[in-house]
């Protein structure tokens, strides 16, 4: 007989979806739902299918099926070590405040009450992880031996694999009660192995679980234990739910109902630092290397470089990931793959936001900032030149991954010239994204509200997208330099108009945020002029 307690809860939660789904028109809903596959799965076919990207040649081709397994292995060591960690911070479950403060202290079995959020999560995760996989497929079917179809399907396996893996490993690591320190220390060595493997092609520890991500080109059996693996990685750590910890449950639902609030409201500013909450992610209480106290007018630049000094040790890591990551897709679009500028932009976009952190705690607290005896877009300008230097060793980095990857030694002055400007740049649009959200004192909110929801919708498009832009266009520069090699010209001089290019980019994003202020306060006399004007004409 079944428990009466499991029974209510079950009941419970079958009433309250009722409710909640009792105003929901599903009509509307499977047209929203048609609307989003049609147009979004269209877009990507037809963004795939335009791009004129060559099949690569049979040496490629066979390096290729050499060296990516390792290579895609390492991306599932990463969520392995990424689930490792999240779980020993308390995740990846996060309840409704309701649920952890009455059903987590009702006399229910834990391991029921957590099973159900325990399966949305893994559904959640294996969705996500299928769709971007068969995305990533079918794209690299456009070069690759094989169908896209056959290659979008190796793709969702992959992503399959890597779901299970990433988010058993959470379960896992928290209904075990894994340290923080040794879970990043296993996760680690399995990191070092995997890397190992791609510089040696010794055996890694999740070679199989690449190899599937070719399998829309050739199909090796053996490669379904890693799938499996990755299932029974999943189930043990639903078995383990009844271990979860309740003081974990409670903080992670109240930062993560936060975090979804700024997501709804596009405070990006809001979402990174939920983000470090949730990673239990803390500055250092002093910083790395102690500046001396220098002149009244350096006060910026040390206040700055404190701040970038404080950060802890995770940071950094994670900051020179985003920085290889950036150079390898680079590299990738170097020999030819065209959508990897995508992946490029979006790493370039993250690291700017972690670098910039000096110029975000000023905006944070824009009363200190009006109140100094200083115009506010020129101590936004002198907070950018700490960051600048900062970004400094990560463009080394990104330039040797992108060598590396392009895999000639011929790449390397080129690398040398365009690294630099090409970082630089791509950090301006997280620049903008920043700077954009600062307070205005001497705008009106009544202005906004007048908007018409048309332009007002228009417009809060504009200010998601236009920060992306800003960093596509720094990273589009490296196809200056691919063009000139395919027309066997001089890559190094390609190079150097690509980085004037970027560049030119970066001062104009640094006079837009020295000049914003002004430029909104003419913009505003100019229409105030013209209401005037307006209203007294006979």
């Amino acid at each position: 007989m079944a428990d009466p307690a499991v029974a209510v809860l079950l009941e419970l939660r079958r009433t309250r979806q009722r409710h909640r789904l009792g105003n929901l028109e599903w009509f509307e809903a499977a047209y929203r739902v048609y609307m989003v596959a049609l147009f979004g799965g269209g877009s990507i076919l037809w963004i795939s299918a335009s791009i004129p990207d060559e099949p690569v040649g049979v040496a490629t081709a066979m390096s290729i099926d050499r060296n990516a397994p390792a290579v895609l292995g390492l991306l599932a060591v990463l969520a392995l070590l990424a689930g490792l960690r999240s779980g020993a911070q308390g995740g990846p479950l996060a309840l409704e405040s309701a649920d952890v403060a009455h059903v987590m202290l009702s006399p229910v079995d834990r391991w029921h009450a957590l099973l159900r959020p325990a399966w949305q999560r893994v559904r959640s995760a294996v969705f996500a992880g299928v769709v971007a996989g068969a995305i990533a497929g079918q794209l690299a079917g456009r070069r690759l031996p094989g169908s896209p179809a056959a290659w979008a399907g190796g793709g969702a396996l992959f992503g399959l694999t890597i779901a299970l893996v990433w988010v058993g490993a959470a379960l896992v690591s928290h209904g075990s009660r894994l340290p923080l320190w040794s879970a990043t220390a296993v996760g680690t060595a399995l990191v070092a192995w995997q890397g190992a493997a791609i510089a040696w092609h010794v055996v890694g520890p999740a070679n199989s679980v690449g190899s599937l991500a070719l399998w829309g080109w050739r199909q090796h059996m053996t490669d379904l234990v890693a799938l499996g693996v990755g299932v029974a990685v999943a189930v043990v750590g639903i078995a383990r739910l009844g271990r979860t910890s309740l003081d974990a449950l409670a903080r992670r639902s109240s930062l993560v109902a936060q975090l979804r609030f700024a997501v709804t409201m596009q405070d990006l500013r809001t979402v990174v630092l939920l983000r470090r909450q949730l990673n239990q992610e803390t500055t250092r209480s002093h910083p790395w290397i102690q500046l001396r106290r220098g002149h009244h007018g350096h006060a910026i630049w040390r206040r700055g470089w404190h701040s970038l000094l404080r950060m802890p040790a995770t940071r950094l890591v994670r900051m020179t990931s985003l920085a290889a990551g950036a150079g390898v897709m680079q590299g990738l679009v170097l020999r030819g793959t065209t959508p990897a500028l995508v992946g490029s932009t979006m790493l370039l976009f993250l690291l700017g936001l972690e670098v910039t952190e000096p110029l975000s705690q000023e905006i944070d607290q824009p009363d200190r900032t009006d109140s100094l005896p200083i115009e506010r877009g020129e101590l936004l300008v002198r907070h950018l030149f700490a960051p600048a230097v900062a970004l400094v060793p990560f463009a080394v980095v990104a330039g040797a991954a992108a060598v590396a990857t392009y895999g000639q030694a011929s790449a390397a002055s080129a690398a040398a010239v365009l690294a630099i400007p090409m970082v630089l740049a791509g950090a301006s649009g997280s620049v903008v994204s920043i700077v954009r959200d600062a307070s205005d004192p001497a705008g009106s909110s009544a202005q906004q509200s007048m908007m018409m929801p048309e332009m007002a919708g228009f417009n809060m498009v504009l200010k998601v997208l236009i920060p992306f832009v800003v960093t596509g266009i720094a990273a589009s520069a490296v196809l200056v330099v691919r063009r000139a090699v395919e027309l066997g010209d001089n890559a190094v001089a390609a190079a150097v108009r690509a980085a004037v290019i970027d560049l030119l980019l970066t001062l104009v994003i640094a006079l837009w945020v020295r000049k914003r202020d002004a430029i909104k306060r003419k913009f505003r006399e100019f229409m105030a002029e013209g209401r005037t004007a307006y209203s007294t004409r006979p």
